[in-house]
């Protein structure tokens, strides 16, 4: 008998919690206010008060292993993590800049080699002038080589513009986006001649391209360089792309801009060349 029961007790269990909490609705229905209940009624609402205060325990000592992990050896370790993930973040951010740089240079390096003929000393941008009507930006000079007002300034990919003056260790750039800007310009594709001059633009850095006359085709797409007229800039460097053309009216000249070939927005290293005769 005695292992027939402890066979079949978690059954009769689970029959007790069922069978005894509707014994005890069933006798408290007709129990009036204030009558003392019956033994049935006390015997089972001793068994299911029981079963409730265990149910409780149990719970409860769960809740507290739970916030005990929570706010222990877990709440450490996750503080952990995330020191190590901002951690892993701010290395490869960084990471990510040196590896940029490193591209520029050797883009730098790259101009200095294909035009040995130059004497070039270089410079990091440091600051812009936040006039939407004037474009400079000033450079910190990290050469021991004197500069001049009218210098050009050139990056890799081209043009920047030129000296406008100097100070102790430092220089501010008239960008050829400024409206005082004058650089003599030949269409690489037919030779036309012209004058790029600053448009002082506040959203970009587009110039146009002065005295061009409605013989000279010039084209959407077409590259503009230094003429070496004028005896400021070198001939052949890189202004930019033609990328908006209006036809002039008979005898007028045509209306032309033109996207420098630098994106000066982003501009970090230029090269001063101090050597234009």
């Amino acid at each position: 008998m005695l292992g027939f029961l402890n066979e079949q007790r978690h059954k009769i269990i689970a029959i007790l919690l069922v069978v005894v909490p509707l014994w005890m609705i069933a006798v408290a229905q007709g129990t009036e206010v204030g009558v003392e209940s019956s033994t049935p009624t006390r015997l089972g609402g001793a068994v299911v008060g029981g079963s409730q205060a265990g149910f409780n325990g149990v719970i409860g000592a769960v809740g507290g292993v739970w916030n005990r992990i929570v706010g222990g050896e877990l709440a450490q370790e996750n503080e952990e993590l995330r020191r190590e993930v901002a951690q892993l973040r701010e290395e490869k951010s960084r990471l990510i800049g040196v590896l940029q740089e490193n591209s520029r240079l050797r883009e730098l390096v790259g101009f200095k080699t294909s035009h040995p003929e130059f004497e070039l000393a270089p410079a990091r941008v440091v600051g812009r002038d936040v006039s939407p009507y004037f474009r400079v930006v000033k450079i910190r000079i990290s050469s021991e080589r004197e500069l001049a007002p009218r210098m050009p300034v050139v990056a890799a990919e081209g043009v920047v513009g030129q000296v406008h003056r100097v100070y102790e260790g430092y220089a501010d750039v008239v960008l050829l986006s400024d409206p005082r800007s004058r650089i003599d310009a030949i269409s690489q594709r037919n030779r036309a001649l012209g004058v790029v001059e600053g448009l002082g633009h506040e959203a970009d850095y587009r110039a146009r391209i002065s005295y061009l006359t409605d013989r000279d085709e010039v084209g959407v797409g077409d590259t503009m360089v230094t003429s070496g007229m004028g005896e400021v800039f070198p001939a052949e460097l890189t202004i930019g792309t033609v990328v908006e053309v209006e036809e002039g009216e008979r005898g007028l000249f045509q209306q032309v801009q033109v996207e420098p070939a630098v994106d000066i927005s982003r501009l970090e290293e230029v090269f001063v060349i101090t050597n234009v005769d």
